[in-house]
């Protein structure tokens, strides 16, 4: 059975707040025009890294799910983060929040990933670490999270 909360999920309901948060709650649409059209420039990078995760999981000819992976990519963006597609979640809900010119908007995508390290991130860890053990130690000791 596949489970219902993935991260995927969470980034769809975090712009639904986004959105919901600019109607509701107007008083607080603060960042004036032209400022909020500087999300753009947050929220392109971070769909970008999501597709260059998505391209080096292709090469590789691997899978997002860590139980059927045989190969830890340490290449490309890899190599600077060891979580570039959340980290691509988390700057292109910042754009998006900034572009909704609410502040509280710009709160969703911290508290986003806040709980996809609750949620997500500490299992994967784990996980990364009995499927490839000394070779993922090697790389969370060079990589940064």
């Amino acid at each position: 059975m596949k489970r219902l909360f993935i991260p995927p999920v969470f980034v769809l309901f975090s712009l639904l707040l986004i959105v919901l948060f600019y109607f509701i709650i107007p008083e607080y649409n603060l960042i004036p025009f032209p400022f909020n059209l500087g999300g753009i420039l947050i929220a392109f990078p971070g769909f970008g890294m999501m597709g260059k995760s998505r391209d080096l999981f292709r090469k590789h000819n691997t899978t997002l799910s860590i139980k059927k992976s045989y190969c830890l990519i340490t290449e490309g963006i890899f190599a600077k983060t060891r979580n570039p597609m959340y980290l691509g979640m988390f700057l292109l809900l910042l754009g998006i929040g900034i572009c909704f010119r609410n502040l509280f908007s710009i709160l969703v995508p911290f508290v986003f990933i806040a709980l996809i390290r609750i949620l997500f991130i500490s299992a994967e860890e784990r996980m990364l670490l009995e499927t490839f053990g000394q070779e993922y130690l090697d790389y969370k000791h060079n990589v940064r999270r």
